[in-house]
C-alpha cells in the first residue's frame, strides 16, 4: 500500500474529541491508507501530485479523509444504535441494512465537495454583424 498522500495520523489525532490511545497509531496511518485509496478510486482527479492540488481543496481532503478515519474508529462494526444499562449490565447493539456501515464510503456531498469545480460554458446569445454577399 502507498504511504499517505493527504493526512497524517496527527491530522486525525488532533480532531479527535479526547486523548488519543498512542498504540492505536499504527491503525490510524492504515486507515488513512485504506480511505485515501478510496477516495482517489472515486476521485480520479486526486491523483495528481499533491503541489499541483489547490491548498483549499488540499484542506478539504484532509478533512474528509480524517473525518472518516474517525468514524472508523468509533464505530468499527457499523452499528447504528447502542444503548447501555450499568446497573444490570444491559447492553445492547442495533444495525441499519445500509451496507455502508462500518465500511469506507463517501456521500455524494463528501465527494462533491473534494472533486474539481469544472467552469461551466457561458451559454447565452452571441451577437454578430450581419452578412450580405458583396454586390458586383
Amino acid at each position: 500500500m502507498a504511504p499517505a498522500k493527504f493526512a497524517s495520523v496527527s491530522d486525525v489525532t488532533s480532531r479527535f474529541e479526547g486523548t488519543f490511545p498512542a498504540d492505536r497509531e499504527g491503525w490510524v496511518q492504515l486507515r488513512i491508507e485504506d480511505v485515501e485509496a478510496e477516495l482517489m478510486a472515486r476521485v480520479p482527479s486526486l491523483r495528481v501530485p499533491v503541489v499541483e492540488i489547490a491548498p483549499d481543496r488540499l484542506r478539504q481532503v484532509k478533512r474528509l479523509v480524517a473525518d472518516k478515519v474517525l468514524d472508523l474508529y468509533r464505530n468499527p462494526d457499523g452499528a447504528s444504535q447502542v444503548s447501555q444499562t450499568m446497573e444490570q449490565d444491559t447492553m445492547s447493539r442495533s444495525y441499519s441494512r445500509d451496507a455502508y456501515r462500518g465500511k469506507i464510503a463517501f456521500t455524494d456531498d463528501e465527494l462533491a465537495s473534494v472533486r474539481l469545480k469544472t467552469k461551466r460554458p457561458r451559454f447565452g446569445t452571441a451577437v454578430i454583424a450581419p452578412w450580405s454577399p458583396p454586390c458586383r
